[in-house]
């Protein structure tokens, strides 16, 4: 296996031979039009005014005609990238101590057709122009501010090479109109929410632009080829701003809520908390909160898993959310921090009688959270969050006493994150470490680990205009706890130590710690028509990242390369296509071939903005390890998959997407078709529906049932299972203004599958289905073989399934004065799980209504205000 992995690595050592000082003129296009552009460097001199405007979007203010110049002549990226934008556009910057303030005329000689679309914050709907700032001029992270034609802001910040966070959220001031022959933008940004070094003049990186809806137009006023392999560092730049006086920010957002809870005993509820932001310098801020408050967040997705693997939920909590990107350290499908981790269930649910009621929180509560990010002017970025988990417990009641029992212990977190970037952001070092802390003072809780520890680093170096690249990441754990917990930890699904053919492991029930290490190289070419990437990625058997961060899988080592063909300039009926082939290989850290994969994707986007796309992938040689439980390592047949997606043009009020996956496996039982359906029907500009439905049938020759003890024997039991799912998410979301909406939110889910037959897994790596596996007969309530060995008792339990949930929340929203906003949400749930198998998933699906539902309501109102 060593020799395996130390070969892969040196396939990467190519990528670094040739280091060299970063060229700033473009080249990487074959079209000598669009080098010219790129390389073109474009400057604007904001000016300093006394004169105020009012943020109406009418820019009739005597600033905006006496003061300053205007700036235009932009550049199309899409569809005819380095051609005359065919709408003109203006813009203006001025400012003053406190603020920036931004104009932006967009002129279209075909008003009638303008597209002054409302929508969520954050969401591109309609026409949008807008301004992107790299403050730290570091040519990596930037600002964003942008208004939609019909007035809704969009704010996000620009991370490396096409990475945004929209979660970002400054308080500013932006107001839009619309005119004869254009529509017109306002804006006023206060410097205190953007970041910058302290000096007397700034000079920061600037890209503006401007979406026309009906077109599918991109204009620039400083042209970012579509195929650049980054944005940032090819801003032009803004010059003029001088002497801003700094003043230490202060930001606080004290708010109130109150919920009622119809189907509770406890049927009330009243908090309040406090969020906020201390500015500890022009580049660094300190976010706080205070007993948070994450009533409003909408409701994770329904899934039923019938996997080892834990399923991953994305966080959805704003505050965890903003500026999580300077926070990230991801390899492959981990996370060394997952905000989530912060504010989980309980770890524990008590066991009660049927003459008992057991009452226990949904979530453990946030005590507090600091959070403190930002980057200097030589390039270093710090992140660091701390946070504090209240002890939880459940109460059991009965008629003639109650009883409280712990179920999540007070607990601990901490990350600290930094890089630096050097040769102006072409190269960043970084490293990452994560701790958690509990304060475990119950025996019942003992099953837990105590603390645990994590460190990265991280590294990458671009070249050639960012054309090449070469990236590096490895990270150790060390977790510890009592014996009941560390042998527990070697027994989770993401080790497997007591796996019966993994001789180089070694599970020992005495140990009080666990730890290991994870890492991967990735570089290529990724840039131009032509790129070429590949990466190598690698888990130890006893890494682990799951107290604060998301670990998959431990013991393996995953070896990817692709090859793809982008072509984005329009020819014939096509706007732009690509081509994409992938392979990739799989083994553990014993040298077992674990799985081998080749792709091939290709997609076409036609010039009415349709786009169609394919798919086909081959698996072969896989071996599962984690499908028996800690039992033996599985073979799973060799299969083909085939997809095919076709959309319409996504810019229409009336938008359908339909795509088909199906899977085959060679033992001609296995299969799995899918079918998604997609449709967003925008009724008006203030009104839009939208649907996305899937319906999954599926049957699985091996899905795990049991593990039963026959003549001291330990035996695997799978079943052959026919499953089929159906789920749906619906939305309505009607907008009165920007500032205030009404939206919401439904998802059913039912699953329903039966097990035609039950197999004992006799030689599990087989090739030989046969041999791989026993038939076991069922005879009224018991699974027996052939000599009547009894492995499964049906009388008190069944494995057959039908699963039904509904998920949905009502949320209308009012930012009654910028940064201060007044909810009320409405939730509204069922589900119920049956050991039966229901042949109709439309019955299924039409019975959720009979199911009892649980609802909550809420009010909540926050006031923004700065000191």
């Amino acid at each position: 296996m060593r020799s395996k992995l130390i070969f892969t690595l040196l396939f990467f050592t190519f990528f670094v031979s040739v280091v060299r000082a970063q060229d700033y003129d473009y080249t990487l296009s074959d079209d000598s039009l669009v080098n010219h552009y790129a390389s073109m460097k474009r400057v604007y001199y904001a000016t300093r005014t006394s004169l105020v405007p009012k943020i109406d979007g009418k820019l009739d203010d005597e600033c905006w005609q006496t003061v300053g110049t205007w700036d235009g002549d932009f550049i199309q990226q899409q569809p005819h990238q380095a051609q005359k934008a065919s709408q003109e556009t203006e813009i203006k910057i001025l400012y003053d101590d406190k603020y920036l303030y931004f104009a932006i005329i967009a002129y279209d000689d075909e008003p009638d057709e303008m597209d002054p679309i409302l929508g969520r914050r954050d969401e591109l709907n309609g026409d949008v122009a807008g301004i992107a700032l790299d403050s730290y001029q570091d040519k990596q992270t930037a600002f964003e501010f942008n208004l939609t034609s019909a007035g809704q802001k969009i704010d996000l910040m620009h991370m490396g090479e096409y990475g945004w966070d929209f979660n970002w959220n400054a308080v500013w001031d932006g107001k839009t109109s619309l005119g004869d022959s254009a529509w017109y933008a306002e804006m006023r940004v206060p410097f205190s929410q953007i970041r910058y070094s302290k000096k007397e003049e700034q000079i920061w990186g600037m890209h503006i632009w401007r979406w026309i809806h009906r077109l599918s137009e991109e204009s620039q006023w400083k042209l970012i080829p579509i195929d650049a392999p980054a944005m940032v560092y090819i801003f032009g730049e803004l010059r003029g701003i001088e002497n801003i006086p700094y003043k230490r920010n202060f930001e606080v957002m004290p708010y109130a809520s109150g919920q009622y809870f119809p189907n509770s005993t406890n049927k009330e509820n009243f908090g309040f908390g406090v969020d906020g932001k201390i500015g500890v310098s022009s580049n660094f801020t300190l976010d706080y909160t205070f007993n948070p408050d994450f009533g409003q967040v909408e409701a994770d997705p329904s899934e039923l898993n019938l996997t080892s693997y834990e399923v991953f939920y994305d966080e959805k909590r704003p505050f965890f959310l903003e500026g999580n990107s300077i926070l990230e350290y991801n390899s492959g499908h981990d996370m060394l921090f997952y905000s989530r981790r912060i504010g989980h269930a309980p770890s524990y649910e008590p066991d009660y009688d049927e003459d008992q009621s057991l009452e226990m929180p949904e979530n453990t509560s946030i005590i507090n959270a600091l959070k403190l990010t930002g980057k200097n002017k030589k390039g270093f970025s710090l992140g660091l969050v701390n946070s504090m988990t209240a002890r939880e417990t459940a109460t059991i009641k009965s008629a003639d006493e109650t009883i409280k029992e712990a179920v999540e212990p007070f607990t601990n977190y901490s990350i600290a994150r930094v890089k630096q970037d050097f040769n102006e952001g072409s190269t960043v070092l970084g490293g990452i470490v994560t701790s958690s802390i509990r304060n475990i003072k119950d025996e019942n809780l003992e099953f837990l680990t105590d603390n645990s520890l994590v460190g990265g680093l991280d590294f990458e170096h671009n070249w050639k205009n960012r054309k090449y690249y070469v990236a590096a990441k490895g990270f150790t754990s060390r977790i510890s706890g009592s014996e009941e917990s560390i042998a527990r930890l070697q027994r989770n699904s993401r080790h497997y130590y007591q796996r019966v053919d993994a001789d180089y492991l070694e599970y020992d029930p005495t140990r009080t710690s666990l730890s290991g290490w994870g890492g991967e190289v990735a570089g290529g070419k990724r840039s131009g028509k032509l790129r070429i990437t590949g990466d190598v990625e690698w888990r130890s058997p006893g890494v682990d990242l799951n107290d604060v961060g998301y670990l998959r899988q431990a013991d393996y080592v995953d070896q990817n390369f692709r090859i793809q063909y982008l072509v984005n300039k329009p020819k014939g009926i096509l706007l732009n296509y690509s081509f994409r082939l992938a392979q990739g290989h799989d083994w553990n850290f014993n040298g077992d071939n674990l799985r081998d994969n080749f792709s091939f994707t290709a997609g076409w986007r036609f010039k009415n903005y349709w786009r169609f796309d394919l798919a086909a992938y081959r698996y072969i040689n896989e071996i599962d390890t984690r499908r028996l439980r800690g039992g033996p390592s599985l073979r799973i047949n060799n299969r083909n998959r085939l997809g095919a997606a076709i959309q319409t043009n996504s810019q229409r009020d009336f938008f359908v997407g339909v795509r088909t996956d199906f899977t085959r496996s060679e033992d001609n039982i296995t299969f799995d078709n899918s079918y998604s359906f997609q449709v967003d029907w925008r009724v008006s500009t203030r009104f839009m529906l939208s649907s996305a439905s899937s319906y999954i049938n599926e049957q699985d020759n091996s899905q795990y049932l049991r593990r039963s003890n026959v003549n001291a024997k330990t035996e695997y039991v799978v079943g052959n299972l026919e499953r089929q799912t159906f789920y749906t998410t619906f939305r309505a979301e009607f907008f009165i203004t920007p500032e205030l909406s009404l939206q919401y939110y439904g998802s059913p889910y039912v699953s329903s599958g039966k097990y035609v037959d039950y197999r004992r897994v006799n030689d599990s790596k087989s090739k030989d289905l046969n041999q791989r596996f026993e038939f076991l007969t069922r005879n009224n309530d018991l699974l027996t073989d052939d000599d009547g060995n009894v492995y499964h008792d049906f009388s008190s339990y069944d494995f057959d399934f039908n699963f039904q949930e509904f998920r949905s929340n009502f949320v209308a929203r009012w930012e009654y004065k910028t940064g201060s906003t007044f909810y009320f949400v409405w939730s509204h749930n069922r589900s119920d799980y049956q050991e039966a198998y229901n042949s109709s998933l439309f019955d299924s699906f039409k019975d959720i209504r009979k199911i009892s539902a649980e609802n909550a309501f809420m009010i909540k109102f926050s006031y923004w205000f700065s000191l």
